[in-house]
């Protein structure tokens, strides 16, 4: 089977009837890739998160918010993520893994309002990501935990993000070109 490609030539003349037709073509086609990246950007998202569990709770001294996350697979390396929604100075919250057999296997107290970091999956199990706070005050915390997504997955991230430069880059050229154009054809 042979594919022939041919060259799409387009001869903007600003004298040219057809030179606003051509350059909403082109603006169309620039709107279409910047579309592209849009919705790569949100399916994307949606790949790498649906192996995640999230759980959004509300935790204080004594009330602590539990997510557990049955690890089935082959997974060496696992995620998890914490956002204090209600953040501010001098909120500590302490985030915790335990593994199939409640040891702790990672801890960290977190005074940032986001926070992420991996941990090894030794054993297939029950994980759990435990949140706590040594304050009186509720705080709304929202937290992730799961395996880490494989490579493919979050390359779809970056493939969104390029397709979104390239056609943010070609509006640009688009409305230099039409700009330069137009001021040729008023002289």
């Amino acid at each position: 089977m042979i594919v022939k490609i041919t060259r799409i030539r387009f001869k903007l003349k600003p004298d040219s009837i057809n030179f606003m037709e051509k350059m909403g073509l082109l603006v169309i086609i620039v709107v279409a890739i910047v579309g592209t990246g849009i919705g790569l950007s949100f399916y994307g998202n949606h790949i790498v998160f649906e192996d995640l569990k999230t759980e959004t709770g509300t935790i204080s001294l004594g009330k602590e918010l539990r997510i557990p996350y049955e690890i089935t697979g082959d997974s060496e390396m696992g995620i998890y993520a914490v956002e204090i929604i209600d953040y501010g100075d001098g909120i500590v919250v302490d985030a915790k893994i335990l593994d199939p057999f409640n040891s702790l296997i990672e801890s960290e107290q977190i005074t940032e309002q986001r926070f992420e970091e991996k941990f090894s999956i030794t054993d297939q199990g029950t994980y759990q990501l435990v949140l706590e706070t040594n304050t009186q005050e509720d705080i709304q915390v929202f937290g992730v935990i799961g395996p880490e997504p494989d490579p493919g997955k979050k390359s779809i991230g970056f493939i969104s993000l390029y397709i979104l430069i390239v056609g943010l880059i070609g509006m640009s050229v688009v409305a230099i070109y039409a700009i330069k154009n137009r001021r040729k054809r008023s002289v």
